[in-house]
C-alpha cells in the first residue's frame, strides 16, 4: 500500500510540474500602436483586415496622458477609448488588459454605437482554461492565501474583483509575466509581496500572496 501511495505522489508531482501555456493567439494577434483593426457590423466581429463591404477601419494610438491607454479612431465614428494597455483579437473579439488594475475589457458594438465593458469572471475563465483564478476580494488584512503543495509548480491568475487599483505595483522578487502581469507561476512556497515600488506606506497598501498548505 505504501508503494502505491508513493507512486501516486510521484505521478501527482509530475503532473504539477509545468508552467501554464498562454494561448499563442493572444500574442500573435496583439494590436500594436499605429496598426489597424477592422470591425464588421454585419458579421459582428473584429479582425486584422477583413474586406467586408460594411467594414469600419480603426487605427490605434496610445495616449500618453491617460496612463498609456489605447484609443481607436475611425472615420465618421466617435473615438473608441479602451481603458487598457494591451489588446488582442481573439475569435472575432477585441479584448484588452489593464496592467494597473489587472482587469480585462472587451469592445462591443450595439445599436450603432461602440462601447467597452469589463469581462466577467466566467469570460476570463474561458480565455484561460484549466488555470486557477484567485479573487483578490478573498484577501484578509492584505493577505491572500493560495493553496500550493510543496512539490507543485503552480500557475494562477489574480482576478481583481474589487475597486482597488494597483497602478505601478509590481511583485517583489518575482519576474513579471508578459503580457499579463497578474498571471503568476511559482515553484516555491512562501510569500510574494505585491507593492508600489516596495513601499510599506499605508497610502499604498501591499498585497501579500501566501502560498502553502
Amino acid at each position: 500500500m505504501k508503494i502505491w501511495t508513493v507512486l501516486g505522489i510521484i505521478l501527482l508531482a509530475a503532473g504539477c510540474g509545468k508552467d501554464y501555456e498562454i494561448n499563442p493567439a493572444f500574442s500573435e494577434n496583439a494590436v500594436t500602436e499605429g496598426s489597424q483593426v477592422v470591425y464588421s457590423p454585419t458579421a459582428g466581429c473584429w479582425n486584422n483586415g477583413g474586406m467586408s463591404e460594411d467594414r469600419i477601419v480603426f487605427s490605434k494610438t496610445v495616449s500618453s496622458g491617460s496612463g498609456s491607454y489605447s484609443e481607436y479612431r475611425a472615420d465618421k465614428e466617435a473615438p473608441l477609448f479602451m481603458p487598457t494597455n494591451y489588446e488582442f483579437i481573439y475569435q472575432g473579439r477585441l479584448i484588452g488588459y489593464n496592467r494597473a488594475n489587472l482587469k480585462f475589457f472587451e469592445a462591443f458594438y450595439e445599436d450603432g454605437t461602440f462601447g467597452v465593458r469589463e469581462l466577467t469572471e466566467k469570460q476570463i475563465a474561458e480565455l484561460f482554461p484549466e488555470l486557477d483564478l484567485v479573487r483578490i476580494s478573498e484577501a484578509e488584512d492584505g493577505v491572500l492565501k493560495i493553496k500550493k503543495y510543496p512539490w507543485q509548480t503552480k500557475s494562477f491568475l489574480l482576478v481583481n474583483d474589487t475597486d482597488q487599483d494597483f497602478y505601478r505595483y509590481s511583485f517583489e522578487n518575482q519576474s513579471e509575466a508578459k503580457p499579463f502581469k497578474s498571471l503568476l507561476t511559482v515553484r516555491d512556497s512562501g510569500n510574494i509581496v505585491f507593492s508600489h515600488f516596495g513601499s510599506r506606506d499605508k497610502m499604498f497598501p501591499i498585497l501579500t500572496l501566501s502560498l502553502g498548505m
